[in-house]
């Protein structure tokens, strides 16, 4: 019996690992449009640093470490994993 527990947990485990690997792929630290359209089409946005996937200003790599871990919690705490 311990047997089938174990594999289940490993089971639990990989799949757990697996939507944090796909919520962290979401989200990637570049530069983006801020108050479109950019200044190259007439407009007078302004080109960021941040998160491009959720368009938040973000100066330093620590920081953006930062919004990766509270998104990611943020995420499996509103949603139940499938």
């Amino acid at each position: 019996m311990l047997c089938y527990a174990s594999a289940f947990m490993d089971a639990v485990r990989a799949k757990i690992a697996e939507a944090i690997r796909a919520e962290f792929h979401k989200h990637r630290f570049d530069v983006f449009v801020d108050q479109p359209p950019s200044v190259a089409q007439g407009g007078k946005g302004v080109v960021v640093p941040g998160c491009a996937v959720c368009k938040i200003h973000i100066q330093t790599v620590e920081r953006f470490v930062s919004h990766l871990c509270e998104k990611v919690l943020e995420t499996f705490e509103k949603e139940p994993l499938t």
